[in-house]
């Protein structure tokens, strides 16, 4: 392989330092297959979250989400899509944590299906016959307020 960003066995094209572009590429490229949700009965609702994210705008806005969802659940399903990679995966789960604590002391409880996959990152060694290979690990949790989701979510593990 050459140096550069893979996903599974293709290369991504990506920077891995750039969380923009790498958490746009995880929203249209990578959980789309994983949901399989191909007669578009669930919507979607993708949060991606960066260390540099605010925790109180953060909860705020997945409260948001989660109470408009409640809204119009009759009219189709509902889901909250958080996710993170690498080094902003710890923000990820402070959110989250602080989130579902406060959302089920005012209202029922949620529930949630994580999935951690991950980059490969492959750079040059210490010379042009090694090179270095970095597992960067991606997070992926969908939150609801109904157990029952119409979206396949076969290889999460509901927690």
């Amino acid at each position: 392989m050459f140096k550069g960003v893979y996903y599974g066995e293709s290369n991504t094209n990506l920077d891995i330092s750039s969380y923009t572009q790498c958490l746009l590429f995880l929203q249209e490229s990578i959980i789309p297959p994983l949901t399989n949700n191909s007669d578009n009965g669930t919507l979607i609702q993708y949060h991606g979250i960066s260390k540099n994210d605010n925790i109180k705008q953060s909860i705020d806005k997945l409260s948001k989400q989660i109470t408009a969802s409640a809204v119009n659940l009759e009219q189709q399903q509902h889901v909250l899509c958080v996710f993170s990679y690498g080094p902003h995966i710890q923000k990820m789960l402070s959110i989250l944590e602080i989130f579902r604590k406060s959302y089920t002391k005012d209202h029922e409880s949620l529930h949630q299906w994580n999935k951690l996959t991950s980059f490969d990152v492959i750079k040059e060694g210490r010379n042009e016959l090694l090179e270095k290979k970095l597992k960067v690990p991606i997070l992926i949790t969908f939150v609801s307020g109904s157990n029952a989701m119409g979206l396949d979510l076969h290889g999460f593990t509901k927690q």
